[in-house]
């Protein structure tokens, strides 16, 4: 049914508009479309931008913001039968854009989103070298137009967001950014950013707010500065479910689960917003890492059951192995480690590492992983309360005894405990270079972190650079990611 309307809203409405000269006019439908498919609210943005083709049809701007519904499901939303239907339409809306107004600010930039959002679409998808191309024209295209029009600060939302990612390009895939000629500094980019928001400008916004969020959180490793900006620009976490999940995500990445359930369980749930079942993942995955295991089931299943793409598939179905392993139902717990190589995809870092679980992983020590569910949601003295009892266990496994000392040292660190923390993660470090976990990686980049915040730059970046040097284990390119923008934030670039 969407489908069929789409087909018909990008091809039947384009009577209404041939034989006019076509223009872009961001009025107040227009605007409102926007909000409207930012807060997941993607009928109500649909009705609005039909409405606006029929009252105005030398606005081509609503062929552009259409654009949107496919970003939006695409993206947070993923289903490959849709994606492979849908593709086709980027060059339809880009083809139309040659006979409208080449003398407007709009132009190129609607050019350059166009290929912006579908290199973002095409990432989720793996067509990973059509993505770096349609990355690159955008690049160029919100370059030229910044020369062109520096007076339209919209540019500046997706030029600074693309600057500062570039410049934390893992090394993996650093090639890309060097054959297509891309060159980023996160400092420069964030001040794009920041000088647009800063502008009073509205259109847009939405974007500038999630992507300053990000990257503020992961690039800069200012969790509280993301956290304040959401409060001090009262982002609406209740009434756009783009921005609920966005505040859920980054709290449970942060280690604040009870926050994750606040958000997700107090959210407007009226029928307006799309489904979008990667908040029973979220939730589910909140109520795991503080041990109620069968509501977290009953999360990961629905997440299993309604989401029609393949990311985090295996990953929800080892944490329903792991719940139903700790709830003492080791039946269920083996079906559900079986279930996962015959389920999704291994693209994330979660997927993989669930795959490998599948294929060659014993279930672990039930107390080290409830220490470690429990840290993961920010449940520190409860966690620590498990481990100060394994002080003295023999550990059979070397990966074992490895992540219980990397466990302590996370433990200590949410503690503010930093002396004990930099031991316990020099320790991980020195025993833990040659294996394949994450462990030492991970070690080397939180005690940066504790030398970053103690300004201590020169211990600092010879732990970043470690984690750069440490090969052949879990979540290397992210690890690097993270590594690589701390070595730009002290160096300034």
């Amino acid at each position: 049914m969407i489908f069929r309307f789409l087909i018909l809203f990008s091809f039947c409405f384009l009577s209404h508009i041939w034989g006019y000269a076509q223009s872009f006019q961001m009025n107040e439908r227009c605007q409102q479309a926007y909000h409207y498919f930012m807060a997941m609210r993607v009928k109500e943005a649909r009705n609005l931008l039909q409405e606006e083709i029929k009252a105005n049809p030398k606005n081509i701007l609503p062929f552009v913001l259409i654009n949107y519904e496919d970003f939006i499901s695409l993206v947070f939303n993923e289903n490959p039968s849709d994606y492979h239907q849908k593709k086709y339409l980027k060059d339809k809306r880009l083809k139309l854009l040659e006979g409208s107004d080449q003398k407007s600010p709009y132009y190129l930039f609607s050019k350059a989103l166009i290929h912006f959002q579908w290199s973002m679409i095409q990432i989720k998808y793996s067509d990973y070298w059509d993505a770096a191309w349609d990355f690159r024209k955008s690049y160029v295209l919100f370059k030229e137009n910044e020369k062109k029009f520096p007076k339209f600060v919209v540019n500046q939302i997706f030029s600074g967001s693309q600057e500062a990612v570039i410049s934390a390009i893992p090394s993996g895939y650093k090639w890309i950014s060097n054959v297509l000629g891309m060159k980023g500094n996160m400092k420069h980019g964030m001040s794009k950013l920041a000088n647009f928001i800063q502008s009073g400008e509205s259109n847009f916004i939405e974007e500038a707010y999630l992507y300053n969020i990000y990257l503020k959180n992961y690039l800069e490793n200012d969790v509280e500065g993301a956290a304040k900006f959401i409060q001090i620009e009262k982002i609406d976490t209740k009434n756009n479910q783009l921005f609920c999940f966005m505040a859920a995500n980054l709290a449970l990445n942060n280690k604040n689960a009870k926050r994750t359930e606040e958000l997700i369980i107090n959210r407007n749930k009226k029928d307006e917003f799309i489904p979008f079942p990667m908040l029973d993942y979220e939730l589910g995955d909140a109520l795991l890492r503080k041990l109620d295991y069968t509501s977290s089931i009953k999360h990961f299943k629905l997440f299993i059951t309604e989401s029609k793409g393949n990311f985090y598939q295996k990953d929800a179905c080892m944490s329903i192995s792991f719940a139903y392993y700790l709830a003492g139902n080791r039946e269920m717990a083996d079906h559900y480690k079986l279930k996962i190589k015959q389920i999704g995809k291994a693209e994330s870092d979660a997927d993989k590492l669930a795959q490998k679980f599948s294929k060659d992983g014993l279930f672990p020590d039930k107390e080290l992983l409830k220490a470690r569910l429990l840290n993961d949601g920010g449940y520190h003295e409860r966690s620590l309360e498990i481990l100060d009892k394994l002080t003295l266990k023999k550990w059979p496994l070397a990966n074992e005894k490895l992540e219980y000392t990397y466990r302590l040292a996370r433990v200590y660190d949410d503690l503010q405990q930093d002396d004990k923390a930099l031991a316990k993660y020099k320790e991980t470090i020195q025993t833990g270079s040659t294996s394949t976990a994450y462990f030492a990686a991970r070690a080397a980049l939180q005690a940066a972190y504790i030398y970053e915040k103690r300004n201590q730059k020169k211990q600092a970046l010879e732990c970043f650079q470690k984690v750069l040097d440490l090969d052949d284990h879990d979540f290397k390119n992210s690890l690097d990611q993270r590594a690589k923008a701390g070595i730009n934030r002290i160096k300034g670039e």
